[in-house]
């Protein structure tokens, strides 16, 4: 029964733990120098590698870092760590790793599951460089080229051809060792971003005391230069900027001209100007207007006192006040007079208007492009040199039962609408007949006469304000 038993403990027992224990050794034997499958660095797979292998492996798949150097304008400039003669090696790391890896474990895992356990080791490489390569490379950019030791530097205020602006060559002055160093100290910290302004590597310089009153003089000037109004228009744009601004400042002999605290200031007579020109800019009175005719053709009227006009005295007194502070804005200006319609290019007659057709002698009003009233009129006697002029105007005043007046005669009339200076349209009961020719020797003063029923209706419903484009 003992013998029984002793074959039993060493077929179930001795000979399991003889085999298990010549596979851990077989295979501890088997991967004494390599790693064992499963493993996975830095997503490269390490099985049967050496550690030298696999860190050639890694080094194989390395991307060479990029320097980034951000100089005191903002301006980047890169180069690649191989001019730093930039290495990587994982060695260390791998010779580690693979000193804890666990055959126990890896046998365990095997014959639990009947199959190898892939893990991913992300690991960090040691970083060098050669320190005197680098200094020769960057001994040659040009963007690192000392500058702060040459003493010979100069601050004006020039002008172009956008106006005027502060050349400085005091700015600037990089200290090439400085930077050399903070190069290095962020290379050493695996820091491949550096900022020359920020490492200090910029000189500051001593200002001469004519420098110092040239500088006083630009913190004068400079929010002249900074000046940005833009006026908007249909016609376009008119904008007041560093170029014109730099033409309305006092100056004589192409030099500014300073008030009692040194301080430039703006040109009375140039600023006035420049008002006029924006003024003939903005302003639509007075200006051409094409005008499509109820009898099919397209009129061209030179004149009148229809449309807008902008208050030249509030603008310049803005203007004043705006660009010594260098304001930057978008403005609408203050208008004296403004369109029916408030739009402010030439095409501002819109769609309700009255419309004086002096060849057909016939008078229409629209609105909203829909023709409420039609009816023949009589115009200024042209034989007389009475002709009712050719005008873009509107309705600019409104009175019943008026008393028209001149050297001589007072007539009273019902209805009056006002259009341009003395020049109305009313009633003139005193007419049987309307349109035709009686104008030519049998017309009025220069007002529009109207029969009473239909200047009646055009009184209820005309505005002040109403365009009135009167024409041949």
């Amino acid at each position: 029964m003992k013998r029984i038993l002793m074959i039993l403990f060493v077929i179930l027992i001795v000979l399991p733990a003889a085999l298990i224990g010549g596979c851990y050794g077989a295979i501890r034997f088997q991967y004494r120098e390599t790693f064992m499958p499963g493993l996975f660095v830095n997503g490269v797979y390490a099985a049967d590698m050496t550690p030298q292998q696999m860190n050639d492996k890694l080094k194989e798949n390395a991307l060479l870092p990029t320097c980034i150097i951000t100089d005191a304008e903002g301006e980047e400039h890169s180069f690649s760590m191989e001019e730093a003669g930039f290495r990587e090696d994982y060695l260390a790391e791998l010779q580690n790793l693979h000193e804890t890896q666990s055959v126990l474990k890896f046998v365990n895992w095997f014959l639990e599951n009947g199959n190898v356990s892939y893990q991913e080791k992300q690991l960090l490489p040691d970083i060098s460089y050669d320190h005197n390569k680098l200094t020769a490379y960057l001994d040659g950019c040009s963007y690192l080229k000392d500058n702060s030791e040459d003493k010979n530097r100069v601050i004006e205020i020039r002008r172009n051809t956008d106006g005027y602006y502060l050349y400085d060559e005091t700015q600037n002055l990089l200290n090439h060792e400085k930077a050399v160093q903070a190069i290095e100290k962020a290379l050493d910290a695996q820091e491949y971003e550096i900022d020359l302004a920020k490492a200090d590597c910029y000189e500051t310089f001593a200002y001469t005391s004519q420098m110092k009153q040239t500088l006083a003089l630009w913190d004068a000037l400079s929010p002249y230069m900074n000046t940005e109004i833009t006026y908007e228009s249909s016609q376009g744009d008119y904008v007041i900027d560093r170029k014109k601004v730099s033409n309305l400042l006092a100056q004589e002999d192409g030099k500014l001209l300073l008030d009692d605290v040194g301080k430039p200031y703006l040109d009375e007579k140039l600023m006035q100007e420049m008002v006029e020109e924006l003024a003939e800019h903005l302003n639509t009175v007075g200006k051409p207007r094409s005008f499509r005719a109820t009898r099919g053709v397209t009129v061209t009227v030179e004149t009148g006192t229809y449309g807008c006009k902008i208050d030249e005295d509030e603008e310049l007194a803005h203007l004043y006040a705006a660009v010594p502070s260098g304001r930057v804005e978008t403005r609408t200006p203050v208008y004296k007079q403004v369109s029916y319609t408030g739009i402010d290019g030439l095409d501002d007659i819109g769609s309700t208007y009255i419309e004086v057709d002096m060849t057909d002698q016939m008078m229409y009003y629209y609105v909203n492009g829909r023709q409420e009233l039609s009816t023949p009129v009589v115009t200024g006697n042209t034989s007389l040199g009475r002709g009712t002029p050719q005008k873009v105007c509107y309705i600019y005043f409104k009175q019943r039962n008026r008393v028209l007046r001149g050297e001589d005669y007072a007539t009273p009339v019902s209805y009056w609408m006002a259009v341009y200076g003395n020049i109305g349209i009313h009633d003139a009961t005193w007419r049987r007949k309307f349109g035709g020719s009686i104008y030519k020797t049998g017309g009025s003063h220069g007002c529009i006469n109207t029969p009473f029923d239909e200047v009646s209706k055009l009184y209820d419903m005309a505005e002040v304000g109403t365009p009135v484009i009167i024409f041949y």
